[in-house]
């Protein structure tokens, strides 16, 4: 009977887990941007928060938009960051205003992708 509920318990704990295992990278680098990267983002409903890092040894003017992908390449949302200067060696959080889409939409997003 011990044995019987250490497996059920087991089972159930690997349940859990794998309900919350399907998560998507939200990081990277930025393509055509060379030592720039960004991190984590967090989101609300009109605007999302981004970590861009720059890791050359040159202070660089960085903004854009951020596109948000679905996994067949539609866009689902579209967010605005102003240009600002990240310092050498450092990281800069930026806030993005949505244009298109909110940060719901976001969040269901699979692909981040950035047009300059």
């Amino acid at each position: 009977m011990q044995r019987l509920s250490r497996f059920i318990s087991v089972i159930l704990i690997l349940l859990m887990l794998i309900g919350i295992c399907e998560a998507v990278v939200r990081n990277g680098s930025i393509r055509g941007k060379t030592g720039l990267s960004y991190g984590p983002i967090t989101y609300s409903r009109t605007s999302a928060n981004v970590v861009i890092r720059n890791s050359t040894k040159y202070n660089v003017n960085f903004g854009g938009s951020m596109l948000f992908l679905d996994k067949n390449y539609r866009v689902l949302a579209r967010a605005e960051l102003m240009t600002a200067k990240i310092k050498r060696r450092s990281s800069r959080t930026f806030r993005a205003a949505f244009i298109e889409g909110t940060g719901e939409e976001a969040k269901k997003a699979r692909y981040v992708e950035w047009e300059f």
